[in-house]
């Protein structure tokens, strides 16, 4: 019995370090859409409605490593960029505002696959459909805005002073900042193994997000600043009208940038694509 005992534990040991010695790298390449407040609500979407403002794509690096098999985990690194337009959605109140606009998205991604049938063996050729899921750390980019509030010149450039409460302009600035969240990948794919090494993978995977910003639709009051010309404040105007005017001018440029639900109902965004990768070392070891 101790024998066996001993036996068995060192069967497992050698198999555990053969395990480890499975691996696949490679890359993916595919087509993303944004399902959020602006643009089509359309889950699937393998081929784009318009280039001409720009083509969406996915493009990342991926490592693989086999448990046994039918079994393994994926490490994704994946940079998204995403177009999402109004001209595009079936909602005739979408296709009426006409927003549009464009983001990046970056994904580092652990996901755990399945595969229906034996492909991680050192046969020739092989094929199984999968289905994977896990967790992501997603980041994209998240703009601050700069309201200026300025005295009017002429056109050589000498300031005109207010002469009634709406006399001066208003400009917005935007600056690029980072946000970071969090993500739930899972999808569904199909996977072909040829020439002993090489894997081809057919997928079409969700990824629901913790943020309802993707598509800078819901941005908050907070990321606004507002200044204000001192020529203004010292205006004999300024608590007569013209401080309720930049008020006014701050709500609706806030507004205009919050067309969402404000954070009840958070972004997805789908990719669909191809991976190929390589695999490399000594097969899985398995164990009855």
């Amino acid at each position: 019995m101790k024998k066996y005992f001993l036996f068995t534990i060192i069967l497992f040991a050698f198999c555990f370090k053969v395990n480890a010695q499975r691996h696949e790298i490679g890359g993916s390449l595919g087509v993303p859409n944004i399902i959020g407040d602006i643009g089509k609500t359309g889950y699937i979407q393998a081929i784009p409605d318009d280039i001409k403002n720009g083509l969406p794509f996915s493009i990342g690096a991926l490592y693989r490593f086999n448990f046994n098999n039918r079994q393994g985990v994926r490490l994704n690194l994946v940079y998204n960029r995403v177009y999402f337009n109004d001209k595009y959605a079936a909602e005739d109140y979408r296709y009426k505002r006409g927003l549009h606009g464009k983001n990046d998205i970056f994904e580092a991604s652990i996901l755990f696959e399945y595969n229906f049938f034996d492909i991680n063996n050192e046969q020739k050729s092989a094929s199984s459909p999968y289905i994977f899921g896990g967790i992501a750390a997603v980041g994209s980019r998240d703009p601050k805005y700069t309201i200026d509030n300025v005295e009017r010149k002429d056109s050589q450039g000498n300031p005109l002073p207010p002469a009634y409460p709406n006399d001066f302009d208003t400009f917005l600035t935007t600056k690029n900042s980072s946000a970071f969240s969090w993500g739930i990948p899972f999808g569904i794919g199909y996977k072909i193994k040829f020439n002993y090494n090489w894997n081809l993978s057919f997928e079409i995977g969700a990824r629901y997000t913790a943020t309802d910003n993707l598509d800078f639709s819901a941005e908050q009051t907070s990321k606004f600043t507002t200044n204000i010309d001192p020529a203004l404040v010292s205006s004999p105007l300024y608590e007569g009208g013209i401080d309720q005017e930049i008020e006014r001018r701050k709500s609706a440029i806030i507004g205009e940038h919050q067309t969402g639900n404000l954070f009840k109902s958070n972004d997805w965004y789908v990719v669909t694509g191809i991976n190929l990768t390589y695999s490399f070392g000594r097969p899985p070891c398995f164990c009855d």
